[in-house]
């Protein structure tokens, strides 16, 4: 049964990537969201405690999605790294006190469900699989196996692209992928130097500064290495009153 059900999803991403398409994390999105009955899917990849990189994203709220995890370090996507198992949130609106700065932005920006899958083999875990829904309501059993294999077959993409293995012509399974979050870490950085801190220390005053400016991350790190932006140190209170 387990091999019918890969072969099964195997054959909806080769469907959704059409005659002459390349398998690629894109396609995988695309698939998923059909297959799954869900509304968006995208993939992330994870290096290390806040050093993550979006790998594609079918819609715009997608992208939103994994923009307010980096920037908030809440929900489900930062989590299920933790925990090593899939994050299944039905109805993120019941869920607003576990992260209260992640939910009541995303709720706000139309997802009401979200279902992250870590993509793992043993100890290595290399990224996150997401899908959202617009609406509050579970995965049913079926459609969690099935995304489980997309989670595994997204996992085997980047691991594939990671080594360099192709096994055929024309196989680029992370083609036309971002490299936005460069910026981020190279403001971190910067950050880090202004404010004489650890670079974790950085990326989190980064993401409390996009936060509170209700700015995207991407764009404060953007002013932040165009020097239109800088971190200055808080002063120094002096002795306290005798």
């Amino acid at each position: 049964m387990a091999g019918e059900r890969t072969a099964r999803v195997w054959s909806w991403i080769d469907a959704a990537g059409g005659t002459g398409v390349p398998v690629s994390l894109a396609v995988l999105c695309r698939a998923a969201v059909g297959c799954v009955a869900v509304d968006g899917a995208s993939v992330t990849a994870v290096s290390g405690p806040g050093l993550s990189e979006p790998l594609g994203a079918t819609d715009e709220l997608s992208a939103r999605l994994e923009e307010l995890l980096f920037t908030t370090g809440e929900g489900p996507g930062a989590e299920d790294l933790l925990v090593g198992s899939p994050v299944l949130i039905a109805d993120l609106g019941a869920v607003a006190g576990r992260w209260p700065g992640f939910v009541p932005a995303a709720v706000a920006a139309g997802a009401r469900a979200l279902f992250a899958f870590p993509l793992q083999a043993g100890a290595i875990r290399a990224g996150v699989l997401s899908l959202y829904r617009a609406r509050p309501e579970p995965l049913t059993a079926g459609q969690l196996a099935d995304a489980l294999v997309f989670a595994d077959i997204a996992l085997r993409l980047l691991l594939d692209s990671s080594s360099g293995i192709s096994g055929l012509a024309g196989y680029h399974p992370l083609d036309g992928l971002s490299d936005s979050r460069a910026e981020v870490h190279q403001a971190a950085g910067m950050i880090s130097v202004q404010l004489g801190v650890s670079l974790e220390e950085a990326l989190t005053r980064l993401r409390a500064h996009a936060f509170a400016a209700g700015a995207p991350l991407g764009d404060v790190a953007g002013a932040v290495v165009a020097r239109l932006l800088r971190f200055d140190p808080e002063p120094d209170p002096g002795p306290l009153p005798a």
